[in-house]
């Protein structure tokens, strides 16, 4: 993961892009809110004093992991992108 600082604010400019993109996400009605409840939960994450790191990590993971192997809209692997650089990992979409 990068670092703290770095992490906090990545995290929350994805979930805020997730949030106003979540229509061209490509998710069913039943898959949305699953994807919604980790975006709730990973601010929260970034946002404790101090960073909650394994919240963060948890948290990004599973959004990586619905954006990569649910999600199909046309803006989805670039929001995979997004969590694979914050998890540094490399395991997204497109660039990875």
């Amino acid at each position: 993961m990068n670092s703290p600082a770095g992490t906090a604010d990545e995290v929350l400019s994805l979930c805020t892009a997730l949030r106003g993109a979540k229509g061209l996400l490509g998710l069913t009605e039943a898959e949305e809110p699953d994807l919604l409840e980790h975006v709730a939960r990973a601010p929260q994450a970034a946002r404790a004093t101090p960073l909650d790191l394994a919240g963060v990590d948890t948290q990004v993971r599973a959004i990586r992991y619905l954006l990569v192997e649910v999600a199909d809209g046309g803006v989805s692997a670039f929001m995979a992108d997004t969590a694979a650089r914050i998890l540094g990992d490399g395991i997204g979409r497109l660039f990875f």
